[in-house]
């Protein structure tokens, strides 16, 4: 990357000037506070990753996933891990690379799960090529460095959005907001939102009106279960959230 673009885009592979002046305007990652993610970026050759929001942008010593886990810990969310488990079971998501959903937003992870970038589908602006590099564009403004290809990000984030609105599906059960996908998503009028309104996932739904939910409740029952019969003495009952 030249210079130029090192003034304009993170990447999380090289550290940069940019780096710098994010890191001096975040303060320390709360859990506890009401944060809409944008994404989540480690940050390179360092400890720690920095977490954009709505409200600003915020310093965690954490990997991406334990930064996620202790959020929807503390928000009651649901568990990624126990999550992942039942979207795989259903087969329609995928089997890999699961999105971290919750009834307010989602996220999708770009390599792995425990430490890459995680992106906010509903606030990407744009993806685009400039010689052998791929940026993504924030809906904020932000600017980086992907490591996948425009069309290998729709996927995941087609695959994010079908969860999101599954997931609110099932938590307006009594308040139907729509027969859609879509109509649970606010899309942006955005290149990369109008592509998402395109996808096969978003125009209608692929489960069961609570399927999720129940699914999911099931799952975690017998995975506090297996975890009580095993070795009640080390469980951590904080977890009954």
């Amino acid at each position: 990357m030249n210079e130029e673009n090192q003034l304009k885009v993170l990447d999380d592979r090289q550290w940069s000037q940019l780096w710098e002046r994010y890191l001096e305007e975040a303060i320390a990652f709360d859990p506890l506070d009401n944060h809409e993610i944008n994404c989540i970026i480690p940050l390179p050759e360092r400890k720690g990753v920095l977490v954009f929001t709505e409200e600003g942008i915020f310093y965690n010593t954490r990997s991406s996933l334990n930064t996620l886990r202790k959020f929807s810990f503390a928000h009651c969310f649901p568990d990624y891990g126990i999550l992942s488990s039942v979207l795989k079971d259903i087969g329609s998501f995928g089997k890999y690379k699961s999105p971290w959903v919750c009834p307010f937003f989602a996220l999708f992870p770009l390599e792995g799960v425990r430490h890459t970038v995680w992106m906010n589908p509903l606030k990407i602006k744009d993806v685009s090529t400039s010689g052998n590099l791929v940026y993504a564009e924030m809906v904020d403004g932000l600017k980086l460095t992907v490591p996948s290809q425009r069309y290998t990000i729709l996927l995941r984030a087609e695959i994010a959005c079908a969860v999101y609105a599954a997931v609110r599906q099932d938590s307006f059960y009594y308040s139907t907001l729509g027969n859609s996908p879509i109509d649970y998503l606010k899309l942006y009028r955005t290149p990369f939102g109008n592509s998402l309104r395109k996808r096969p996932l978003l125009q209608q739904f692929i489960t069961k009106t609570n399927e999720v939910n129940r699914r999911y409740q099931r799952a975690r029952f017998l995975h506090y279960f297996d975890e009580l019969v095993d070795d009640p003495e080390s469980m951590s009952w904080e977890s009954w959230n």
